[in-house]
Order: C-alpha cells, then structure tokens, then sequence
C-alpha cells in the first residue's frame, strides 16, 4: 500500500522518546475508539466520568470505518468523530481536526481501537503524545505499553479497565 509507504518515510523524521506517565499524574489524555460500536461509546463514558472526577483533560477522537458519519454523532471541544472521508485516497489525514489531534502533546494516549485499521494506525504513529497505551493483539509498533486482552477480545470495557489498572500502578 502506498499509504503505508509513505507513512514509513514520514516516521524516519519523527524522533520520539516515550515518557512513562502514571494515570494520577497525567495532566492531558487522549483517547481513540472505534465510535461505531455501541459497547466502546458506554466504556468512553466511563472514561470521561472518572478524568472528570480526577480533573484531567481530555479529548476523545472516534473513528467511523465508513464513509459517512451517523447524524447521532456530534462532536464538542472534547469530542471529536472522523470518517474515511477525512482522508485522502492515501489515507492520510486531509481534516484540520486530525492534524490538530495528532499534534497535541497529550501525556498519555490510550488507544480503545482493537481492529487493524490504517487510518487509525497512521494517527497513533505519528502523535505527539508522550505516552501510548493500547490492546496487545492489533499492532506491536503503535504503543509504548501494551495490554494483552486476549481472553475478552474485543470488549472495551475490559480493555479500559485494564488500561486504567496498569496506569494507577505506574511510578513516575
């Protein structure tokens, strides 16, 4: 794919040393997720309601495999929702939004997507977030920490929680 050749070449530009960062002391979150399942909209809510507790920002960025977004979905300051049409025919990000999202220095990236999806891979190699966490099974270069869900594939809920569960035991 020709995409992904040219996502090769960009990334030998990219100098990026991961900085481990525990969930207490995060003071920006990013997170990604597949926004057209039902099951990983309830685990962001989740997600939201204890940052929101523990008063860390956050912007959520989900992705819709498709060429169109549901009307349902609208987005705010903190939510954001692409589709395939917000890339071009090499899947590289033609939307302000998606350059904006993947130049922000988020201290943790957390990673919901449990599919192979380029456009997504693209977004999560080329972020400037400091730290990347996501499911072992999709793509060993996309996280700097890696969750092996295997057992309860495809269950974001799980994956939240054991994402937010070796984040907590971190030591900075």
């Amino acid at each position: 794919m020709i995409g992904a050749f040219l996502l090769r070449r960009k990334l030998k530009n990219i100098k990026r040393t991961p900085i481990i960062c525990n969930v207490d002391n995060a003071k920006s979150i990013g997170i990604v997720f597949n926004s057209s399942k039902k099951e990983d909209m309830a685990s962001i809510k989740k997600l939201e309601t204890m940052f929101k507790q523990k008063n860390i920002p956050f912007e959520v960025l989900g992705y819709i495999p498709s060429k169109h977004k549901p009307d349902e979905l609208i987005g705010d300051s903190h939510h954001h929702y692409i589709c395939l049409n917000d890339f071009n025919w090499l899947f590289q990000p033609k939307s302000e939004l998606i350059h904006q999202f993947i130049q922000k220095d988020f201290d943790i990236l957390i990673d919901l997507y449990q599919e192979d999806e380029f456009p997504i891979e693209y977004i999560l190699k080329i972020s400037q977030a400091r730290f990347k966490v996501g499911c072992a099974h999709v793509n060993n270069e996309l996280h700097d920490l890696m969750i092996d869900v295997e057992k309860k594939k495809d269950d974001a809920t799980y994956l939240s929680e054991q994402i937010l569960h070796y984040l907590s035991m971190l030591n900075n």
